[in-house]
């Protein structure tokens, strides 16, 4: 969980909220608060890691769409192992310390820090 709400999570993540927002659909989200983070990310490029894009093109089925996709100069496959899912579309986000809405993560690491400081 981002400072902003946002969630960096596998790839395909926003997806799944959009199309749950789409179908009026509550969002939950798992995560242990020591997985907060003071940075905030609005998309999925700034911070990322990328996968082999091969795998993109080689589904396992008899059908072989991109089969030579590097021979086309203008495709270009990109494997992102992650997406940011914006703080609008979590519904709430579950912890160890209960049910929190998404704009509550700010006030989670601000009782962390102070806590840390004391000790």
């Amino acid at each position: 969980m981002m400072q902003n709400g946002s969630v960096l999570s596998r790839a395909g993540t926003s997806m799944v909220a959009m199309m749950a927002q789409q179908y009026n659909k509550p969002v939950l989200v798992a995560c242990e608060t020591y997985k907060f983070t003071e940075r905030a990310l609005l998309d999925s490029f700034c911070y990322n890691s990328l996968g082999n894009p091969d795998d993109l093109a080689h589904t396992g089925s008899n059908v072989e769409t991109l089969k030579g996709w590097r021979e086309v100069p203008a495709l270009k496959l990109l494997n992102l192992h992650y997406d940011v899912t914006p703080r609008e579309m979590v519904t709430v986000v579950v912890t160890e310390r209960g049910f929190l809405p998404a704009s509550s993560v700010p006030v989670v690491i601000r009782e962390y820090r102070n806590v840390e400081g004391m000790m």
